[in-house]
Order: structure tokens, then sequence, then C-alpha cells
């Protein structure tokens, strides 16, 4: 299991976040550059999207720092709806980089922050599309446990990561990738720590890499 570090700047953390963003408003950018037909006016719906939720990350931003000011109360969000959030958020960068994107949908879902947890997903699932080829697969997927607990995969078939390298994941400017931050990652990480939950690690060069999310059914209060 991963170690959770707190040193993670709020500020730091909205602008990795911003940065997703940006990354999905460049990737639905090249593709309608070509296309002028209905893909393309769902794919400047998403690219809206992204523009509108950094519009409300950077006034956040402006206001009174997270850690101060009042915390969401946790809703019902069941894992489908995570899980589709996050697919509309990651499949124009797939496919710009021509890579395969498979979701597999459990049932069930959490009392939580349903935004939180579409952010840590999304980070990884961002990740996993970044260090894959061409042409290949990154597979999410959900399931419920007995308990009402959720267990997400994200599984890429990419280069893999070195045992030296796994050992430190989770950590600011720990990354498998060129020119990577290691912050979505260690941000993905304190948010699953803030529902009570774990990060798992799987990875082996040459053997892809399988990151699991554990998260407990909590009643709400």
């Amino acid at each position: 299991m991963l170690t959770i570090r707190r040193e993670i700047p709020v500020r730091a953390v909205r602008a990795h976040a911003l940065k997703n963003c940006l990354a999905v408003v460049h990737a639905v950018n090249r593709l309608i550059s070509s296309d002028v037909d209905e893909t393309s006016k769902q794919r400047i719906s998403r690219s809206q999207d992204a523009v509108a939720r950094m519009l409300e990350l950077i006034d956040a931003d402006l206001r009174t720092d997270r850690d101060s000011g009042p915390q969401p109360r946790p809703h019902f969000v069941t894992s489908q709806q995570i899980i589709e959030t996050v697919r509309a958020r990651v499949e124009d960068l797939a496919q710009t980089r021509r890579v395969r994107l498979s979701v597999q949908l459990g049932r069930g879902g959490l009392w939580s922050d349903g935004h939180d947890l579409a952010e840590a997903l999304g980070n990884i699932a961002m990740n996993a599309i970044e260090s894959s080829a061409e042409n290949d697969t990154v597979i999410i997927s959900s399931s419920e446990s007995a308990d009402g607990g959720q267990l997400w995969i994200v599984r890429d078939s990419g280069p893999g990561i070195p045992s030296e390298l796994v050992a430190r994941l989770g950590t600011p400017v720990a990354s498998r990738r060129r020119g990577g931050s290691g912050l979505g990652l260690a941000v993905a990480c304190d948010i699953v720590e803030r529902h009570g939950g774990l990060v798992h690690i799987q990875s082996a060069p040459g053997a892809g890499t399988q990151v699991s999310i554990w998260i407990p059914c909590v009643s709400p209060a």
C-alpha cells in the first residue's frame, strides 16, 4: 500500500486539476480541427464543460483555502456516475493518442464527495492513457464488495514501472513519465485516504500497470 504524505499545498492541488482540464481542452481542439459533424458538437460540449470546471476551480482558489472553509457534504453517488464522469474527461485524450478505452461498470455507490473521487480516478486514468502507446488499451472497471464498498481498477498495457519507483509513487515529483510531476497520483492518494480508502499499485517493466482503489462503505452521518 502507498504511504500518504500530506505536505501537498492546496494551491498545487488545484493547479494540477487545472492542468488536467487544459489537457482535455487541448485534446478536444485537436479533434474538432478536422470534424464539423454531430460528433464535433459533442466534443465541443465536453470542452465547454472543462472550461466551466476550470472557472470554478479558479474562483475557489481566489477565496479562502479549502482547509479553512466549509467542507462539501457527502451525498450518495453511484459508481457508474463517477466512472462516466471520468470517461467524459479522458476519452478525447485517449482518442487523440489513439489509445483504446474500455469501461466495465459494476453496481453500487458511496456516500462521498463524488467530485473529489472523480478527480482521483481521473488522475489515475489520465496517467494510464499518457503512459500508453498507440493501439494500447486502458481498462477502467468497478465492482461492489459484499459489504458495499467499491473497488475501482485502472489497468494499462504500457511499459510498466521499475520496482524502485513503485515504492516512491504517491509522493510529489515521483513519476513514471518523462516530464511528469507525480502530483496526479499524490492527489489521488490523498483524496482516497480522506475517504478511508486504500490505493495499491502492481507493475513491472514490460508488464503494464494496475492501480486499484478501494473505498469502504460509510453510512451517512
